[in-house]
């Protein structure tokens, strides 16, 4: 099995180190510019910290919502709702006409990203349901939240396409809404026949964030992609799940709480993917955030990125450098070496929680 250690999605764009806070200093003549700095750094960053598969960051992004919603003709831009239960916020989209794309979503900003990265680029989008439920429609186009649903699918899906031919290698669609509305999952299961059509050579990924997953998982197997994210800090039902029953999808786990200022060891979040990672029948799988790393400080989050690559290390045998180890004795497969006698827990105390900072 190739085990990868990856972040999809946010990144923080503002640290406290000097020069790290250009972006809040740019004048508006020079803001573009300065948000591409910012994404070679926040790359870098990243590589630096050993990830195999990184993000630009969404540096160039005001939230996850208004950033692709704002790109159609027929919505504007309302006012500041909060964004699921962080204390971040997005500007609500009004859709007050048919949907219609002037340019691409995201697909020209990622092509100069990958064109820069030093790593294989994952992208992060939000999906149709959620897409639909977080906008307000006002006019007579959509008179449903499902109707919005199914308007936005065959543009979500010339997104993919479009981003797959910029050379991106992963794309999350991320859906906070599917734990949260799990009636809906036949008509999000029809919509991800369409989108993974147009896939292309790049892996899909479906991510329901913000929830425990458990409780879909035979639905969630079902469905037409290469892999599921999933967030295992917000309780054991998904992990009890895959220990259970087992996985033919690729999985990216996020034993690492990107909400949380406490500080991950590498030796216990190997032991605890190990044991997960024996129920995945996929070749691939990985370790990732619980979700976007904009909710840390970004010295925090470099940090966390580095315990997901040393947990990687761990499970692979692999050495700082990215050789495998040589020598002594053989480690038996999906073990790891115990270090400490506490064993880790995928649900235990968060220490500080952080609901919000970019």
């Amino acid at each position: 099995m190739n085990i990868i250690a990856a972040n999809p999605g946010s990144y923080p764009r503002i640290g406290d180190k000097p020069g790290q806070q250009r972006l809040r200093r740019a004048l508006p003549a020079e803001l573009d510019l300065v948000r591409q700095e910012v994404v070679r750094e926040v790359m870098a960053e990243q590589a630096k910290a050993g990830l195999d598969v990184i993000s630009d960051g969404q540096v160039r992004w005001a939230d996850p919502v208004s950033h692709p919603m704002g790109k159609f003709a027929g919505v504007s831009l309302g006012g500041l709702l909060r964004y699921q239960d962080t204390n971040t916020y997005f500007r609500q989209p009004v859709v007050a006409g048919a949907l219609a794309a002037a340019a691409p979503i995201l697909a020209d900003e990622v092509r100069w990203s990958v064109a820069v990265s030093p790593r294989p680029v994952a992208v992060t989008l939000l999906g149709p349901l959620t897409l639909s439920r977080l906008s307000l429609i006002r006019g007579g186009t959509y008179a449903t939240p499902d109707a919005l649903m199914d308007a936005l699918v065959p543009v979500l899906a010339d997104e993919v396409e479009r981003l797959a031919a910029a050379g991106v290698h992963a794309i999350v669609i991320e859906e906070p809404r599917m734990c949260l509305e799990p009636e809906a999952f036949p008509r999000l299961a029809d919509a991800f026949e369409v989108i993974a059509a147009r896939r292309g050579s790049a892996r899909l990924w479906v991510f329901p964030s913000f929830g425990d997953a458990g409780a879909l998982w035979d639905k969630l197997q079902s469905m037409p992609v290469d892999g599921l994210v999933l967030d295992l800090t917000r309780g054991g039902a998904a992990a009890d799940a895959l220990a259970a029953a087992g996985s033919r999808l690729a999985i990216m786990l996020g034993l690492v709480d990107a909400r949380s200022l406490k500080l991950e060891t590498a030796g216990r979040l190997a032991k605890a993917a190990a044991a997960l990672l024996k129920k995945v029948r996929a070749p691939v799988a990985g370790l990732v955030p619980s979700a976007g790393l904009e909710y840390l400080p970004r010295g925090r989050a470099y940090e966390k990125c580095v315990v997901l690559a040393k947990a990687r290390d761990l499970l692979t045998g692999r050495t700082a450098g990215g050789k495998k180890r040589s020598g002594g004795k053989k480690r038996p497969k999906g073990k790891v070496p115990r270090r400490g006698a506490r064993s880790f827990r995928v649900r235990g105390k968060s220490g500080d929680r952080v609901r919000g900072r970019r």
